[in-house]
């Protein structure tokens, strides 16, 4: 699979790509480096798994937080 239809399939990295055009560069001369943009992208959009489940587990403090104000 081509990694610009890759992209157009996931246009939150689309966007990341637009915000920083430094790996416009890269990505046309080096396609290689594909793997390298995903890593940046995902760590930065917060967008990987252990970033969602962070998220979940903040969620669920406050939930208990907001309990514990209420009893």
């Amino acid at each position: 699979m081509n990694y610009m239809e890759y992209l157009y399939q996931h246009l939150d990295l689309l966007m990341y790509l637009r915000y920083h055009p430094k790996w416009y560069k890269i990505l046309y001369y080096e396609p290689a480096y594909f793997k390298q943009f995903l890593t940046e992208a995902q760590t930065n959009l917060k967008i990987r798994t252990i970033d969602k489940l962070e998220n979940m587990k903040n969620k669920f403090q406050l939930l208990y937080r907001l309990t514990d104000l209420l009893k």
